[in-house]
């Protein structure tokens, strides 16, 4: 991260609020938006359902970078399950929505179910640490267009905006322990 002669420039925050901050980014939806307005208008693909796709994309994605970035810190632990925490408090309220429609939706498991399926991509990867090898090519199959270059650009970008925007993040800000 940065080093010891400007952590005392970066902004002190608390657990709680450095894991509000990256919730709300996880949710934020007008990253998605663009995404998908800059795809092909010829392009064959139920959009309802990617851009369901590319939000749990993007809950995991800041997922998984908390932990990555902060692979040295002592916070990191904390800073991840108070993060996780926030999202199954944020999937509790979908399941209960969508529980008043004609299916119901269990949207925490929906996301483990995710998490453990780009994780086993992830991990499939043997040319090299480039996680956008394998994100891209698994986003575009859950997509239900496997080989469509299109969808698997918008599978990386989402994970790739992702994960900058929590380096990013958790490099501006010195997190207080409690």
């Amino acid at each position: 991260m940065k080093n010891i002669m400007n952590e005392s420039s970066l902004k002190k925050i608390s657990i709680e609020k450095a894991s509000e901050d990256l919730f709300d980014f996880a949710i934020d939806r007008s990253d998605i938006k663009l995404i998908l307005q800059n795809l092909p208008e010829d392009i064959k693909i139920n959009r309802v359902s990617m851009e369901y796709e590319i939000q749990l994309l993007k809950i995991l994605a800041v997922g998984w970078s908390i932990p990555f970035f902060l692979d040295k810190s002592s916070l990191k632990k904390e800073l991840s399950e108070s993060f996780w925490n926030a999202v199954q408090s944020f999937s509790q309220s979908i399941s209960t929505l969508s529980s008043s429609s004609t299916s119901k939706v269990d949207y925490f498991n929906t996301l483990k179910e995710r998490l453990e399926t780009y994780l086993n991509a992830l991990n499939s990867i043997t040319d090299g640490p480039d996680p956008l090898l394998a994100i891209g090519p698994k986003f575009a199959e859950l997509c239900e267009n496997k080989n469509n270059a299109h969808i698997m650009l918008a599978g990386s970008k989402v994970f790739n905006f992702s994960a900058g925007g929590v380096k990013s993040y958790l490099e501006s800000i010195q997190i207080e322990p409690q």
